[in-house]
């Protein structure tokens, strides 16, 4: 096992251990997955149902970019393939409609949607159309509440849409806007402890699933508000402060109901001045964009209301005409009420007691008027009786101003009792909730632990497997190693008996026929075998001097035909070119065996053996030719010792030097052999054994575990 195998599994199991480590430590109350896999259904239930604009639309319009949202809808209606998709860019352009607080378009849309859904009724209902039913409940809960006054109606229709997003399903945005505007209702009808208890449960719903930050805002403010309507100006305040921060992030619209509530919490609280810093705001935000007039109106208004308690009847005056003609127009009757009131009140302060009397006379206080509007007019009927000396009428305001103001006073301390314990069962679910999210979260750390666990004796046996695999890949590759040493050790030892006794022979005969001897070929041949024993590498040089020693010897027992011949090409340094011991010997050796002694001898032809060198590429390759029989058709190659010692030398080799490039990272070329039968151009047939050899080729058989050990030590010096 190398060093590398050993550091892998280290890491192994320190990640394993820092893993389960990290679960453990991990702090009290982070969310499960079981979170996030509920909002990604709930995104996918809503993006499922969205009309192919939708969601640009959306941002369009929380951008106030009115005249683009318009166009995307045209178009969207244009292309819809279905009245489904239509129709759900009719609720788009309703939204559209309702931001500029177009009443009569906005109708006009709401009436064209319902009666598709009218149509719809007997028939399966599909997810989009379930939406659009939910969406129909809530358009006209929108125009009761925001348009016609009729908030009670309006809470109705809310409730109906809540009951039907969870009958159906809904996705968390669609729920997030009707507990919202369960809560606006509630805040207008006055029960404000019900406003804070549904805006804590959009809240509570935003933060598990993600809310958007427009969605955060209008919470916050929301809750802001009703604390202030309750008196409760502490926890306003704080409210206040937490909306304070994410100004940078809010819309216009978003903007204009921050200065506006955060000044109407200062002037219930008789800090006028104070208040008129941001009524002055909003009418500045607003007077910007063309497309908020409404908003614009509403907040000058307040202004307006601001100018009288501070004595400032110009500016008041001013505001007044120009907000009683745009109210008048949109037929909004509860800030006409409030307009008169503020009339009764600047009469009063100059002095034109008989105009203030008509005014009050004329307006009168119908019943759909909230409690908050009836006990400011009650408040400025007393101080017009006071001082017009009315005291029976004085009397009876009075009456009804305390039983109003004690109402609202103890409506009030009972909302704040209400609302206390709403809070201290809300902190206490939550402290139910946070203590089941972390027994859950134990649950899964165990879990993710012992899966970890698992993974890691897993990748344990897998890496154990490898390694042991790896060490009987090398236990055979030193195995075979060691048998093709042998082999060609054995191939050169062969020379040694057999060919010595051959030699000896021939010379011997040479003497008895009264030739004389020469021994010396035969010496230098034993002198260089012994000079090659054990040696695996050898240059080109010293292997042909090797050849041509051997050749001179067999050419007696061949014959005097037989010629030995080498053609070097110029641009080959034969002393520079590498090769594996003997291997050429092993070619010649087999051409004259097998090829040439074979051959009848023919009259004016020799036999011969040529072994030529050539340049190809960036390596040499070498031929060994002869003009014998050939490679006969019914025998295999393969039988013959040294060809199948040679080829299997050559395969170790290539197998060898592919490890190599592999771990340098580098490409390279490999060894190749081939022999076949070739056709001379004097017309001799022959064989043809070619053997190429690479340019910085390592040709030393090496043992397994020592060329992992090579390895390993080339990786460290790098």
């Amino acid at each position: 096992m190398n060093r590398r195998i050993r550091l892998l599994i280290l890491l192994t199991a320190a990640l394993a251990v820092t893993t389960v480590v990290l679960l453990f430590r991990m702090p009290p109350g982070t969310s499960v997955p079981a979170m996030f896999w509920s909002q990604c259904a709930s995104a996918y239930h809503e993006a499922a149902s969205a009309p192919p604009y939708g969601a640009e639309i959306e941002q369009l319009l929380r951008d106030d970019l009115d005249e683009e949202a318009r166009r995307l809808i045209g178009i969207g209606k244009g292309e819809a393939k279905d009245s489904t998709t239509y129709y759900q860019y009719e609720v788009l352009e309703a939204k559209l409609h309702f931001g500029n607080m177009q009443a009569d378009s906005f109708l006009a849309c709401h009436r064209r949607l319902h009666a598709y859904l009218g149509r719809q009724q007997g028939t399966k209902a599909k997810a989009a159309t379930r939406a659009l039913s939910i969406d129909d409940e809530l358009q006209q809960g929108v125009y009761a509440t925001k348009m016609a006054n009729r908030i009670a109606d309006g809470l109705t229709h809310y409730h109906r849409a809540l009951q039907l997003s969870e009958q159906w399903g809904a996705g968390s945005g669609t729920k997030l806007v009707i507990l919202t505007n369960i809560a606006d209702a509630n805040k207008l009808l006055g029960r404000y402890d019900q406003s804070v208890r549904y805006y804590q449960r959009a809240l509570n719903l935003g933060d598990s699933v993600g809310m958007s930050d427009d969605m955060r805002i209008n919470i916050d403010i929301g809750i802001a508000s009703a604390y202030t309507a309750m008196g409760s100006y502490e926890k306003s305040q704080q409210w206040w402060e937490k909306a304070e921060r994410e100004l940078p992030k809010m819309s216009q619209t978003d903007r204009f109901f921050y200065y506006n509530n955060r000044g109407n919490d200062l002037f219930m609280q008789g800090r006028y001045a104070e208040s008129l810093e941001y009524f002055l705001t909003v009418d500045s935000v607003t007077a910007r964009q063309a497309d908020h007039l409404w908003e614009h109106m509403f907040g000058r208004v307040n202004l307006s209301d601001v100018y009288i308690k501070l004595h400032q009847p110009e500016k008041a005056i001013a505001l007044m005409e120009q907000t009683q003609q745009y109210f008048a127009e949109q037929q909004v009757p509860l800030v006409l009420y409030y307009l008169d009131t503020q009339r009764i009140e600047l009469a009063m302060q100059d002095g034109r007691l008989s105009d203030a009397q008509r005014l009050a006379q004329q307006s009168g206080m119908p019943e759909w008027v909230i409690p908050e509007q009836k006990l400011l007019r009650q408040k400025v009927l007393l101080e017009l009786h006071e001082k017009t000396g009315n005291w029976h009428d004085y009397a009876l305001t009075l009456k009804a101003y305390e039983q109003l103001h004690d109402s609202i006073a103890s409506d009030k301390q009972q909302m704040q009792f209400s609302e206390a314990l709403m809070h201290y069962e809300h902190e206490r679910q939550m402290l139910l909730k946070q203590r089941q999210i972390e027994e859950m979260n134990l649950s899964f750390r165990w879990a993710v632990a012992l899966l970890v666990a698992a993974a890691v004796i897993i990748a344990l046996l897998v890496v154990i497997g490898i390694i042991r695999q790896r060490e009987r890949r090398l236990r055979e590759q030193t195995m075979l190693s060691r048998i093709t040493s042998l082999r060609m050790e054995t191939v050169r030892n062969r020379i040694t008996p057999h060919f010595i006794g051959n030699a000896l022979t021939a010379e011997m005969m040479a003497q008895m026929d009264g030739k004389p001897i020469d021994l010396d070929p035969l010496v230098q041949l034993l002198h260089r075998g012994i000079e090659m024993t054990g040696t695996e590498t050898t240059t080109l040089e010293d292997e042909l001097e090797f050849i041509s020693y051997y050749c001179s010897i067999e050419s007696k027992s061949v014959g005097p035909d037989f010629v030995y011949q080498t053609d070097i090409a110029p641009d080959v340094d034969p002393s520079r070119v590498m090769l594996p011991a003997m291997t050429v010997q092993i070619l010649v050796e087999n051409a004259l065996k097998h090829g040439l002694k074979n051959k009848v001898m023919q009259t004016g032809k020799q036999r011969r053996v040529v072994v030529s060198a050539r340049r190809q590429g960036e390596g040499t390759r070498v031929e060994v030719t002869d003009n014998g029989v050939g490679l006969p058709a019914d025998r295999h190659t393969n039988d013959r010792t040294g060809l199948r010692v040679v080829k299997q030398t050559l395969t170790l080799l290539n197998e060898q030097q592919t490890m190599r490039l592999k771990h340098a990272a580098r490409e390279g070329q490999l060894m190749d052999f081939s022999l076949e039968n070739c056709q001379h151009p004097d017309g001799d047939s022959g064989c043809r054994a070619t053997l190429y050899l690479p340019r910085d080729f390592a040709y030393a058989l090496v043992e397994g575990e020592a060329f992992s050990a090579g390895n390993e030590a080339t990786r460290t010096d790098r």
